[in-house]
């Protein structure tokens, strides 16, 4: 039936789209992930789960569905009921049932209904085009280098040649520098020792004098016994600045709608009405056609409106979820 199709494709505009009489598929948005194991790259995408309470219309799937055939809203209505009565009946009798592009239902033995999403398609509409990629993981592999054995056993010879001629020259070498240093110590002393016995006999050198160190007469060092000076300073206090950070205004972007007029006249009417019976209602614009949407209450959290919209529909009144970005 088309009425799968028409689920899939409010599926990619919409937050929430309920099926009278069977439930509604509600999305999220999940980031782009990264398999461990299978090294696969999953772009962001939109999770899709199912609410089995969400069973009262809000009139956003029958008015589509209207819409793009050019029928009423009281066909649209008598074909969603003809696909949910044979949804219905595949769970009782198959125990399962299947909806093209959003995916599978499942009843449990204990009379629960499980929801399996269809991997396949991704409603994201910002992640258009991307699709899953596979990279394998990368294997380093270590090579050892061997030298061949006739190299090695040059560069053995070599080293061993090398410390030979070292070693022998060192044998040499030591001797002859210890005997030189030796023999030129003693003629350097028995030279100084010569020249200082013939300078005595010179009348006019003077015989080194006697080395002789005066003693210093120790003096008692008197300590300071200057006071300090003490001075008074007044310290007055530095009063800090106080920084007052604003918080930012939450934006409320999901909105109870209830409904569309043609003239603005006729929405603000409803807006009045409804604020008279304790709802912040406001017009948030208007949709591609121009029709002014008269909002119930405008939420900054998706589950807040899911829920005060359960509320409305419990006391008889139509509504459906908003989602602007």
């Amino acid at each position: 039936m088309k009425i799968e199709t028409y689920i899939s494709e409010l599926l990619y505009r919409h937050e929430c789209v309920i099926v009278p009489s069977l439930g509604g598929f509600i999305t999220n948005y999940r980031s782009a992930q990264i398999h461990p194991v299978s090294h696969t790259f999953l772009p962001p995408s939109k999770t899709i789960r199912f609410n089995v309470k969400l069973q009262k219309s809000d009139g956003l799937l029958c008015n589509y569905i209207a819409d793009c055939e050019g029928i009423s809203f009281e066909d649209a209505q008598k074909k969603v009921a003809q696909f949910s009565n044979q949804i219905q009946n595949n769970l009782t009798h198959k125990k399962e049932a299947q909806i093209n592009g959003v995916g599978l239902l499942t009843k449990e033995s204990n009379g629960l209904i499980s929801f399996e999403p269809d991997q396949s398609v991704n409603y994201l509409l910002d992640a258009f085009g991307l699709q899953e990629i596979q990279s394998p993981a990368i294997l380093r592999k270590t090579k050892k280098l061997s030298i061949p054995s006739q190299v090695a056993s040059k560069a053995r010879n070599i080293h061993t040649k090398k410390a030979l001629i070292n070693w022998s020259v060192a044998a040499v070498l030591l001797p002859l520098i210890g005997l030189t240093s030796f023999f030129s110590y003693q003629q350097q002393d028995a030279v100084s020792d010569v020249y200082e016995n013939y300078a005595y006999l010179n009348p006019f050198k003077e015989k080194p004098a006697a080395l002789y160190t005066p003693r210093t007469p120790k003096r008692e060092v008197k300590e300071n016994t200057t006071e300090p000076v003490v001075r008074n300073t007044k310290i007055e206090p530095i009063t800090a600045a106080i920084l007052v950070d604003e918080s930012k205004e939450t934006q409320l972007k999901f909105h109870l709608i209830a409904g569309c007029f043609a003239s603005e006249l006729n929405a603000q009417n409803l807006v009045n009405n409804l604020i008279t019976k304790g709802y912040n209602s406001t017009i948030i614009g208007q949709n591609n056609t121009g029709l002014y949407r008269v909002a119930f209450q405008s939420f900054a959290k998706k589950e807040a409106a899911l829920t005060e919209m359960i509320q409305i529909k419990e006391i008889g009144k139509s509504t459906w979820l908003l989602a602007q970005k």
